[in-house]
């Protein structure tokens, strides 16, 4: 899978697997949190309950213009549009949620990782910041934010995020990897 890379560009590939199963990961858990929040859980045995996605979605839809105070239906709702493959509405919805709590962190984790696939490094960074703000010692969102600082180039920020991680894991397989993007880093950066 590796083979004929230079080291760098191993580095690169295996930061935007490990971002891209992240993505697909926090999904699914906002996805299934979602259904549990809204209900929704129980209403797939209802022979009312939309068989579709796109009956799902519709039905979410009238149901957040009903309540657009509803910050759960809202997340459930980008959720939704994600499985959809609608980028641009999930990416609505999850602004629309901040709008009604800011300090949402998976609404903006999930937003900053919409942005971050779409190329949109700078609006990521922005999202996983204000989300460090509500939750500085999470070693998910500093494991994120420091992937990202270092995809940005802007290695000495990327290694001080990602010691954070170490802070929080001491051992164990990801504080291991934290420790060789760390040296990684350290090299890139000419140290």
């Amino acid at each position: 899978m590796f083979k004929g890379l230079s080291p760098r560009a191993r580095q690169k590939r295996l930061q935007r697997i490990v971002l891209g199963v992240l993505v697909v990961i926090l999904s699914m858990g906002l996805i299934g949190s979602s259904i549990a929040w809204t209900g929704l859980g129980g209403a797939l045995s209802d022979p009312q309950y939309p068989a579709t996605l796109e009956e799902r979605t519709a039905q979410l839809e009238q149901q957040a213009k009903e309540n657009p105070q509803d910050t759960n239906l809202l997340l459930s709702l980008a959720s939704f549009y994600i499985r959809a493959g609608k980028q641009e509405q999930a990416i609505d919805t999850y602004q629309q949620a901040l709008i009604n709590e800011p300090d949402n962190v998976p609404a903006r984790q999930n937003l900053a990782l919409l942005y971050y696939t779409q190329g949109n490094l700078d609006a990521a960074e922005q999202q996983l910041q204000k989300a460090l703000e509500v939750e500085p010692a999470s070693a998910d969102l500093n494991y994120q934010y420091a992937s990202l600082l270092a995809e940005k180039k802007e290695y000495d920020n990327a290694i001080a995020a990602m010691e954070k991680v170490l802070e929080t894991e001491k051992e164990g397989p990801r504080a291991e990897e934290a420790r060789r993007y760390i040296e990684d880093w350290k090299a890139a950066a000419g140290r």
